[in-house]
């Protein structure tokens, strides 16, 4: 990844771990790239409960709420950020003690009424700055959060001129060798996001969480406090994410090449197995990650197996 070697393709993604003690604690459960959570440029307090429940449904009606695990679930924590002197020097540690793995800070712009393009430019090229400066191998611009309210920026990548706007202005900020993921949610066509994006020390994570209506059992919609919607993770994008690393590695054309973390959906080795052959280099995973922890350590496990197995079967 970006010349490191990864000791394991399934990583972490943004979100499970807040700060170095579960950074550390996924890091010791085998998992090859570890994603400090998005980070902001300022304390923020995030939504009031509820904002992560097990949910059943699809995209074309909508979601409801499980007593039970369904393998997805709806996130709505809206990026919660201690103090940055905390997470800042958190982040140190972790580029200090856990060299062992590829570690991405992600971070993002908060976006206030009466702030505009200048400003997310210099929130984010300042705290990518702050990611290099703590050790990071590779900074995650998080374009994509949905649970956020409107107007705070949370999905930027749907503006793509915008994001190759921020995208430069973090290339100057960082220097043109340190590795920048820009992470997006989904769009059926990725060919202007890359086209304004894209170079040859950036990559992509793909997908983040996708939007949709929750109600409970009682049909009452959710979350208006926030939009009327959350972002569902887990199984029920995993076709999407197929759909989207698909896209992004036919825009591989002749000598553009970059890397793509595959993410949603990976649950388990055969989900993670179906995202590489999409053309992922690397996997990443939230949801799965918290339902079992072991998941890195699983996939690893059944991937070593198929390796095996292809050998006895050579003639």
């Amino acid at each position: 990844m970006f010349g490191k070697k990864v000791a394991n393709p399934v990583g972490l993604a943004s979100g499970p771990a807040p700060n170095y003690k579960w950074l550390e604690f996924f890091a010791r459960l085998g998992y090859g790239i570890i994603t400090y959570k998005t980070m902001r440029d300022r304390r923020w307090k995030g939504h009031d409960l509820p904002n992560l429940m097990h949910v059943k449904g699809d995209f074309t009606h909508h979601f409801v709420t499980s007593e039970t695990v369904t393998g997805s679930i709806t996130n709505s924590l809206g990026m919660p950020t201690p103090d940055p002197t905390s997470w800042k020097k958190d982040a140190r540690r972790v580029a200090r003690e856990i060299g062992n793995r590829f570690f991405v800070m992600s971070v993002t712009a908060t976006v206030g009424e009466g702030e505009g393009e200048q400003e997310m430019m210099a929130q984010f090229s300042e705290l990518a700055l702050e990611g290099k400066r703590a050790g990071a191998d590779a900074v995650e611009l998080n374009f994509s959060c949905p649970n956020v309210l409107p107007g705070e920026g949370g999905e930027t990548f749907r503006d793509a001129r915008l994001s190759g706007r921020v995208v430069d202005a973090v290339r100057k900020s960082v220097g043109s060798s340190y590795p920048v993921f820009a992470k997006v949610g989904y769009l059926n066509d990725y060919t202007d996001f890359v086209e304004q994006t894209c170079d040859e020390r950036v990559g992509y994570v793909a997908i983040n969480s996708v939007p949709s209506i929750v109600r409970n059992d009682s049909g009452e919609v959710l979350f208006r406090d926030r939009g009327g919607r959350a972002g569902i993770c887990g199984a029920a994008i995993r076709d999407r994410a197929k759909r989207a690393v698909s896209n992004l590695v036919g825009l591989r054309r002749g000598s553009r090449h970059f890397e793509i973390a595959g993410l949603g959906g990976v649950l388990g080795t055969e989900d993670a197995v179906a995202l590489m052959d999409c053309g992922a280099d690397v996997v990443e995973s939230a949801t799965g990650a918290l339902l079992d922890p072991c998941l890195a350590l699983e996939v690893r496990l059944g991937l070593l197996k198929r390796q095996v197995e292809g050998r006895r079967r050579r003639p």
